[in-house]
């Protein structure tokens, strides 16, 4: 089996007897299927049951399935959830914006946007480089792409955006 890794990972939750042979039997499988168990997380234990999340890395996608598949398998152990950990990352994107000042008052308020901002704007206008001093241009890159050239993907575009 090849190298396993969080970009690969899935978190598995698995609703089981509260019985001690049922972990380390479910560890064994993800184990012999090639698995690496990253994490275990009680989510609820109640009624003679227990609920857990095993965060698992897997080689590549099929691989994961693969792991659930076995453990779909075993006796008095139910899949409730699988979640993969990328597209959760990614779940209403990476970046958010926050002020670098505390805009607390209608005065922050007019300093940082209007009027103020238009200050800066016409200052900017007067003399290009100051962007570089007066906004986050020296510390910003963006990448923008139809789809045409993505890093290790090559052509995957039609028309699509991926930010």
């Amino acid at each position: 089996m090849s190298h396993t890794s969080a970009g690969y990972s899935i978190i598995i939750r698995l609703r089981y007897p509260d019985a001690p042979k049922y972990l380390g039997m479910i560890s064994s499988v993800i184990g012999t299927e090639g698995g690496s168990i990253g994490a275990v997380d009680v989510v609820k234990s109640a009624q003679g049951y227990i609920t857990r999340d095993f965060t698992v890395n897997a080689s590549n996608v099929e691989h994961g399935e693969r792991i659930a598949e076995t453990l779909k398998s075993l006796e008095d152990v139910t899949i409730v959830n699988i979640s993969d950990r990328v597209f959760l990352m990614h779940l209403g994107g990476k970046l958010e914006i926050h002020p670098r000042v505390p805009i607390k008052t209608r005065d922050d308020l007019s300093m940082a946007y209007t009027p103020g901002v238009a200050r800066v704007c016409t200052a900017i206008a007067e003399n290009p480089d100051d962007s570089f001093r007066l906004t986050i241009r020296r510390n910003t890159i963006a990448v923008v792409s139809d789809g045409s050239a993505v890093l290790g993907l090559g052509n995957i575009g039609h028309g699509q955006r991926c930010l």
